[in-house]
């Protein structure tokens, strides 16, 4: 069975029982392992080590207390489940509060990554105009061989960590009953709920979203133009770091391959060179730290501290994209309840204004229609419609003020979540390069001694 820091998941059993070879295994074997018990729901679980799963600095202020703030979560403790017809992932979600709606102030659930899917969704509904964070997107095809890895959940479990405190942090967001359901609910409570929620209001931001779609604003606001224009602005330059940050990431794994080549060859080497022994094997040594070093914070780390956090970014720069656009279609629907409104304003005035010798504009099958009847029609339809578009224009008013906050909100995040990743890596690399020169500095007496050996050698 592989070793907690190199595997995220262990395998367990999915049988109710304890398997027959652990029954022979010494207490200590088994607590090294891990503690095996049986969910809520009948599936088998494993409970991981918390510190191979720790958000490092993401969780500071937690264990403190709130810290002026009313609301706050963490998500942690990711457990793998067996049942009889899948295997998936849970994790831990603490929160704590001083909010009233609460009753307690403290609340400890599971949720599984589709259930953190399930309430974006629902806040999308609800909110279309707000822009909701974005999830890790879904493992592709071939990442599912590798879905319980320790990189992959690490990588999960923090951007689910994030997108969670975004969430409560929102104040029109973190208000609706749905984020208190998630937050609180037990499993059976939630899974009933989710079983039974409409999804009426999702066909509704399809339409609109179809609306977006299809037809173009006529006369979009200068403001919101500026906006797409920096975001899209923006997901380049991240798009950009992102394929260099590939590209350097492929060559020192290559690199790191190289550097292990180093130390078997020195070793080999000192074997028939007893002056140059000790400093080849100092050398040899200096450099499978270095690898050590470099396969530890340039490779691991890599994808957890600057890969991800950047893929989240451009997420997120999508997912104002989509508020856009959700606001976007909101004007479309005005402008076209607007355009049909004048449009039969028009055939009124056009109607009133006609010759009266003309009884008949039009013909039926049955009967022909009369002026008066268009005209009493229109009378009934006008207003109607009028209604329609002043319904529709407060829309676009709320829809622009939802989003003015949340461009100032982000403004104000963007600074300090990019500013995060990348004092993350510059950390990565200074902790990185501290380590090889404190490597290169051991080798140093050695290098000296034998360079005082050389100079007697050659006096003598």
């Amino acid at each position: 069975m592989e070793n907690i820091e190199d595997s995220a998941v262990l395998e367990v059993s999915s049988e109710n029982r304890t398997p027959i070879s652990l029954k022979n295994e010494s207490r200590d074997s088994i607590t090294d392992v891990s503690n095996i018990s049986t969910s809520v729901d009948g599936s088998m679980v494993q409970s991981l080590s918390l510190e191979s799963f720790s958000l490092s600095n993401d969780l500071d202020g937690f264990d403190s207390g709130l810290n002026g703030k009313d609301l706050q979560v963490r998500v942690d403790n990711p457990q793998k489940h067996l049942d009889s017809l899948e295997t998936y992932i849970t994790f831990r979600v603490t929160t704590r509060t001083s909010r009233e709606e609460f009753s307690e102030s403290e609340y400890v659930v599971r949720r599984r990554y589709n259930d953190f899917v399930w309430i974006r969704q629902k806040l999308i509904d609800v909110f279309p105009t707000h822009v909701v964070p974005p999830l890790p997107a879904k493992h592709s095809l071939l990442g599912q061989l590798d879905r319980y890895s320790r990189e992959f959940v690490m990588c999960r479990m923090a951007m689910l960590h994030r997108f969670l405190n975004r969430i409560v942090s929102h104040p029109i967001l973190s208000s609706h009953p749905t984020v208190h359901l998630f937050l609180t609910a037990k499993p059976a409570e939630f899974l009933m709920h989710r079983r039974n929620s409409g999804s009426l209001i999702g066909r509704m931001t399809g339409s609109l979203q179809q609306i977006a779609n299809s037809y173009a604003c006529q006369k979009t606001e200068p403001e919101f133009e500026t906006v797409k224009d920096y975001v899209e602005t923006l997901s380049e330059k991240l798009s950009t770091l992102e394929k260099i940050g590939e590209r350097i990431h492929k060559e020192r794994r290559d690199h790191v391959t190289e550097l292990n080549n180093f130390y078997p060859i020195l070793t080999s080497w000192a074997g028939i060179e007893p002056v140059l022994r000790p400093l080849l094997l100092d050398i040899g040594v200096a450099e499978e730290t270095i690898a050590s070093a470099q396969q530890k914070h340039l490779i691991s780390s890599y994808q957890i501290n600057f890969s991800q956090p950047l893929k989240e970014y451009l997420l997120y720069l999508e997912s104002i994209n989509e508020a856009l656009e959700r606001r976007d279609a909101i004007q479309i629907e005005y402008e076209l309840a607007v355009e049909e409104l004048n449009k039969l304003k028009t055939e009124k005035d056009q109607l009133i204004n006609s010759d009266p010798a003309d009884t008949t504009t039009s013909f039926s099958l049955w009967k022909p229609t009369s002026c008066q009847d268009k005209l009493e029609k229109l009378s009934l339809s006008i207003p109607k419609l009028l209604k329609t578009v002043e319904a529709n224009q407060d829309k676009m008013e709320i829809a622009n003020e939802n989003l003015r906050s949340d461009m100032e909100r982000w403004s104000v995040e963007k600074k300090v979540d990019l500013k995060r990743i990348l004092i993350k890596m510059a950390d990565q690399h200074m902790q990185y390069y501290q380590e090889c020169l404190d490597a290169w500095e051991k080798v140093m007496p050695t290098l000296k001694e034998t360079s005082n050996q050389s100079n007697v050698t050659t006096l003598s």
